[in-house]
């Protein structure tokens, strides 16, 4: 057994190709450091995958592994590949000592584990240079074990989930949003759905909020109605990070529900006074389909204010810019609906669906 591994690369995502490879890193040293590179507007970061994100993920993926330590190499102001080489590598080199610090034996041998050619000459030349006391090894990984690569994952990621290690499904995740007035059915749809697909679902958190605060709605004030706002947002957030959640996640409301509430419910003054905070929050959310239940027919004591409602509610959608992926359900039943529904989760997982 060898003093230190040392796995780097940019993981966008960690698949179990890589965590193959950290399994051998750490199993063939006393240690083994893994370095998450990347720079700001890199490939992962159209997905949501920003450097720091995949760090955070990274650590997730090897919490309470003590046999590694996971560091984050930012190579912003560096040249790009291939070019840079020179200060890319004084950059490693001071995250490997940086990680060496943290250990509490000496090391006098080090193992590079890597998957490109190209980078054996450039290793062995600068380290041989820089760190002549100690062993430098350079390793070639087979990065054809099992026939995956993270470019394969971002095209197609639905079809190879299986293959992105769990913290780094988030990514991924298709988020379809439900949302209707009242008494439209959302709350069966959202959960008829996520029992269908085999996943996660999060709840309406303002039922929850007004049922534990004892609070009606001719009661709430700002306050209540932003603890409403960044709850929703929370308990959706939570439920597409869940290890509950596979491929697809259905939210039942979302912040733009709160900002339609509050702006019904509440004065102009206090409805300006919040309107920036859950724009940013709407800003946030990320949506792959949102589907619309349109007010129940019934002419009801409520019909006028569940149309009001409905028509506030695409206007938000409008202005927030999501009607490409807006779709109303103009199914006359309910399973009319669910099966319209249905038919448009299946659309956005494509070859990906399990069933």
């Amino acid at each position: 057994m060898r003093d230190l591994g040392i796995y780097f690369g940019t993981f966008a995502p960690c698949h179990v190709g890589h965590f193959e490879q950290i399994i051998r890193a750490k199993r063939e040293n006393k240690h083994a450091l893994v370095i998450v590179s990347g720079y700001e507007g890199d490939r992962g970061q159209t997905y949501g995958m920003t450097l720091e994100n995949r760090v955070k993920a990274m650590r997730q993926l090897l919490a309470n592994d003590d046999s590694v330590t996971v560091l984050k190499l930012n190579e912003t102001d560096i040249p790009r590949y291939p070019h840079g080489w020179e200060p890319w590598l004084k950059m490693l080199a001071e995250k490997i000592d940086e990680g060496i610090a943290l250990l509490k034996f000496d090391v006098n041998q080090v193992t590079y584990y890597i998957g490109e050619p190209e980078y054996t000459e450039p290793l062995q030349h600068f380290f041989g240079r820089e760190w002549p006391d100690i062993d430098t090894q350079i390793t070639m990984v087979d990065r054809k074990i099992l026939g995956i690569s993270g470019t394969s994952i971002r095209e197609e990621p639905i079809l190879n989930w299986d293959y992105v290690t769990r913290p780094f499904r988030r990514f991924f995740v298709q988020n379809v949003l439900v949302i209707g007035a009242t008494a439209t059915g959302k709350s069966s749809l959202v959960q008829d759905l996520a029992r269908r697909y085999s996943t996660s679902y999060s709840a309406d958190y303002v039922k929850t909020y007004l049922s534990d605060n004892k609070i009606e709605n001719d009661e709430l004030d700002v306050k209540d109605f932003h603890a409403m706002g960044t709850g929703q947002f929370e308990v959706n957030k939570k439920n597409i990070h869940s290890p509950e959640t596979r491929k697809v996640f259905f939210a039942d409301t979302d912040v733009m529900m709160t900002k339609i509430h509050m702006k019904m419910y509440a004065d102009g003054e206090e409805f300006n006074q919040l309107r920036a905070v859950f724009d940013y929050f709407i800003q946030l959310q990320n949506w792959s389909l949102v589907l619309v239940l349109p007010p129940a027919g019934d002419q009801d004591v409520h019909a006028s204010y569940n149309q009001r409602m409905h028509e506030m509610i695409l206007q938000e959608i409008e202005d927030q810019q999501l009607n490409d992926l807006t779709h109303i359900l103009d199914g006359e039943s309910y399973r009319e609906q669910y099966q319209e529904a249905h038919t448009l989760v299946d659309e956005i997982l494509k070859a990906g669906k399990d069933n």
